[in-house]
Parts: structure tokens; C-alpha cells; sequence
């Protein structure tokens, strides 16, 4: 408990003033960041309005002189360079007494340059009398603004000294503090290595010297515990690394396997379909009686499930590879919708697209989400076994950690899923079709997921299945993908 106690002290003092000084140290750094990027910028930018407006010294006079148009060239190009320093210095200036100088200075100069296009005027209309005065009052408003940059370069000066002061203040602060700080540590620390001497290391050195019965012996005990619990620790780790590894080496014979099984099924897929052309010649060719007819298109039916099983086992293990395109989800539900009209018409079964408008248009690829709308859309026909309805909801909503997002749900009114089958269907080969590949719903949450959504199951308000698909709006791919 007194090693605790020291501990926790010295922790509690070097935590504590770290954390104090680092804070204070913040505030210090973002300080003379302020100075730097503020007050010496404001300095920067005010050296540079009044060497601006003292380049235009002497261009009227010698227009006067020789009526050249390229001084007056010259003296328009300084009084945009003015005009723009005074715009880059204004955000800089957050003292009063600088702001007000800044906006006399530049009235000022509005009124500078109305009296030089007066004399301009008045010189081009022979009027030099007239011009005169009214150029020698121009150039009296011209010294005082002179005057005025440098004084207000001077109000810059002032607030710079201003806060350097105060910046060494703050640093002669922290010094001060680290100074104090530093004795209490110290001296924590030499509390800390005289009571970890006399109740752990002594009693450990006695006891390696043979002592029979050394001071402190119950924490070397409770020490020598520890380290057999460790060793214990160390054996289970390692007992379950050697099982990890055993999982590893499984997980990558069933990887092999698998890609042994996706290219047996490519393999299988070439003389099935042979046999499935011969097949259909034969039959075109043939005289056949009703019972080898209806052999025929069984084999024929067989065939096409055999193909069709084929093909979804190539689909999911091939990689996904997402043609990007900015479009609405809405048209690839009205896509879907129009492509499966004639079956939806054909078994009696109305479909109801529920939407306040279109949703925005995000990037996707429409070929296979609408590949997902028709598998879910044909699922929902085969689970009602003839009339009825589904209503497909589109709306837009905000759900973490995806953020803003599209989300296109579809209800049905057949029987439903169990709730302990519904996270089932979305495993590969599962299906409670007699003959469904159970491949389906697997590939259309792999589809879904590409996108960075989620595709989820649950019970509809009356009783049916309800599929939700939710896509971000700000998508994160999880596969390859192109864009088109």
C-alpha cells in the first residue's frame, strides 16, 4: 500500500503538471501562432500598402507635364496594388484603434483618387488653372496619407510589443512552474526507490542469499505466484496459437478447395451445355411418343437447373467487380419494375412503388443492384404462390456509422420467414426451395455490401417478408469497382 501511495502520488504531481503544462503549452503555442499570423502578417502587409502608395508619388506631375497616357498606366496598376493591400491587411487588424486608422486611410485614399481623376479631367480639357489647386490639394491629402500608413505601421508595432511582452510573461509563467514541479517529483521519486528497496528488493536479495526468513516474505510469495500464473498464461497462448494455426491451415485447404470446386464447375459447365444443344436437336429430330416426351422435358428441366446452379456457384465465387455510374436508385427500381411486368401481370400480383419523388441520384451500378431488386421481387412472388402484393418504399434517412443514405425496402404478403431462418437464407447453398440453388439472397447481400450497404430481413406489418436494402450516399466500396 505505501508503494501504491508513492506511486499514485508521483503519478498524480508528473500526470497532473504535464497535463497542465501541455494544456498552458497549447494555449502558449496557439499565442505566438496569433502573433505570427496575425499581428506580423498585418506588419507585412502594412509595410507593403505604404510602399504601394509611395510608388505613386510624382505620376500625375508627369502626366501634367507630357499628357503620356503611361503614367497614368502606371499609376492605375499602383492604386489596384493599394487597393488590394488594404484588403489583405483588413482581415489581420482586430484592434480598434488599427481598425479605425485603416478606414481612414481608406477614405482617404477614395477621396485621393477622386481629386486625381478631377485633375485628370480637368487637364484633358485644356483647364490647367483650374487643375492646380485642385492638384496641389491632392497632393497635401497624398503626404497625409503618407503620414497616416506610417503611423498606422507604428499601432501594428505597439501591438506586436504588445504581445510579445505578454508571450514572455506566460513563458517566464511556465518556467516558473516547471521549477516547482520539478523539486516535488524529485523528491516523490526518492520516496518511491526507498520504499520499493526496502519492501521488495531487499527482501528479494535476502532471500537469494539464503536468509531463512526474510523480511517482506509474503510479497516475494505473492510475487513468486504471479510468475507461475504468467507461465500458465504463456502455455495456454500458447496451446492457442497452435489451434489458431491448425484453423489457419483448414481455412486454407477449404480456400483451395474451393477454388478447385469454382474451376470443376466451370469445367462441368462446357459439356453440359453440348449435352443441352444435342439434347434439344434430338428432340426437334425425333418422333417421340407422350411418355418420351414428357422424359424429355424432365432431363431437359433437369439440365437447365443443373446450368442454372452452375452458374450462381461461378457468380458468387468469381470477384465482384462494380461498373460505377451516378444515378438515382429509383430508375433501377422502375427498371426492375418494367422488366419483370409481364410475370408480376402474369400471376395476378400488384406492385406498389411508394415514393414522396425520385431519390437523389449516388454512385452505384444499376445493372447489378437491379439484379438484386429482381431476385428479391421474384423470391416474393414464388413465396405467395399466386395473387398478391408488394410494395416497394423508397425514402431517405441518416443511420450511423453509414451516414446519409437511400434506403429501398420491399414487403410481401406471403407467409413470411421464420425469425430463426431469417439470418439463414443468406447463407450460401441455403434454401428452402425444392429447387433453388440458395445462392440468390448470398449474392444480393454480397452485391449490396460492395456498395458499403446492408441488405437485412425482417417481418412485414402483415405477416410477409420484408427485405431493406440501405446504400450511403457517400459510398466506400468494398471490392474493385470502375467508373463509367
Amino acid at each position: 500500500m505505501r508503494v501504491y501511495l508513492v506511486l499514485g502520488l508521483l503519478m498524480l504531481v508528473t500526470v497532473g503538471g504535464g497535463t497542465f503544462m501541455l494544456w498552458y503549452g497549447t494555449g502558449l503555442q496557439n499565442f505566438f501562432s496569433g502573433i505570427f499570423e496575425r499581428q506580423v502578417a498585418a506588419m507585412d502587409a502594412a509595410m507593403r500598402l505604404e510602399s504601394s502608395l509611395a510608388a505613386q508619388r510624382g505620376f500625375l506631375t508627369y502626366y501634367s507635364l507630357n499628357f503620356d497616357p503611361v503614367w497614368l498606366a502606371r499609376l492605375a496598376d499602383q492604386q489596384a496594388s493599394f487597393e488590394k493591400e488594404i484588403v489583405r491587411v483588413r482581415p489581420f487588424v482586430d484592434d480598434e484603434e488599427a481598425r479605425a486608422m485603416l478606414n481612414h486611410i481608406e477614405g482617404e485614399f477614395i477621396r485621393l483618387t477622386v481629386e486625381r481623376e478631377k485633375v485628370v479631367s480637368l487637364l484633358d480639357e485644356g483647364k490647367r488653372e483650374l487643375a492646380t489647386p485642385v492638384h496641389a490639394a491632392a497632393r497635401k491629402r497624398f503626404d497625409s496619407l503618407i503620414v497616416s500608413c506610417e503611423l498606422f505601421l507604428d499601432t501594428l508595432r505597439r501591438n506586436l510589443e504588445r504581445d510579445r511582452a505578454e508571450g514572455l510573461w506566460r513563458m517566464r509563467l511556465v518556467n516558473g512552474m516547471a521549477t516547482a514541479f520539478l523539486p516535488f517529483t524529485l523528491i516523490l521519486g526518492m520516496i518511491l526507490a526507498l520504499v520499493l528497496s526496502r519492501q521488495l528488493l531487499g527482501p528479494i536479495r535476502r532471500l537469494a542469499q539464503g536468509e531463512d526468513d526474510p523480511v517482506g516474505a509474503d510479497e516475494v510469495a505473492a510475487l513468486e505466484n504471479r510468475v507461475h500464473t504468467l507461465v500458465e498464461r504463456a502455455v495456454q497462448a500458447r496451446s492457442k496459437l497452435e489451434k489458431s494455426q491448425t484453423a489457419l491451415e483448414a481455412t486454407e485447404r477449404l480456400a483451395t478447395v474451393g477454388k478447385m470446386a469454382a474451376g470443376v464447375a466451370h469445367s462441368i459447365r462446357n459439356p453440359l451445355t453440348s449435352v443441352k444443344m444435342r439434347l434439344f436437336s434430338l428432340q426437334r429430330s425425333l418422333e417421340l411418343n407422350e411418355n418420351q416426351h414428357e422424359d424429355f422435358e424432365v432431363i431437359s428441366h433437369e439440365i437447365k437447373h443443373l446450368d442454372g446452379i452452375i452458374q450462381n456457384f461461378l457468380e458468387y465465387a468469381r470477384p465482384l467487380k462494380l461498373s460505377l455510374k451516378r444515378i438515382s436508385p429509383s430508375d433501377v427500381t422502375d427498371a426492375a419494375a418494367h422488366l419483370l411486368g409481364p410475370r408480376l401481370e402474369a400471376q395476378g400480383v400488384q406492385l406498389e412503388v411508394v415514393r414522396d419523388g425520385a431519390l437523389q441520384p449516388i454512385l452505384i451500378d444499376p445493372e447489378q443492384l437491379k439484379e438484386v431488386l429482381v431476385n428479391l421481387v421474384s423470391n416474393a412472388m414464388e413465396a405467395m404462390h399466386g395473387p398478391g402484393r408488394i410494395v416497394v418504399e423508397e425514402i431517405e434517412g441518416f443511420m450511423e456509422p453509414m451516414g446519409r443514405v437511400a434506403i429501398v425496402s420491399l414487403s410481401d404478403t406471403g407467409p413470411g420467414v421464420p425469425e430463426q431462418e431469417r439470418e439463414r437464407v443468406f447463407e450460401p447453398f441455403h434454401t428452402t426451395k425444392e429447387e433453388g440453388t440458395g445462392l440468390g439472397l448470398p449474392i444480393a447481400r454480397r452485391i449490396v455490401r460492395e456498395h458499403g450497404g446492408s441488405l437485412t430481413l425482417t417481418q412485414a406489418k402483415g405477416g410477409g417478408a420484408k427485405f431493406t436494402m440501405t446504400i450511403p450516399f457517400d459510398n466506400r466500396m468494398q471490392g474493385g469497382a470502375r467508373w463509367q
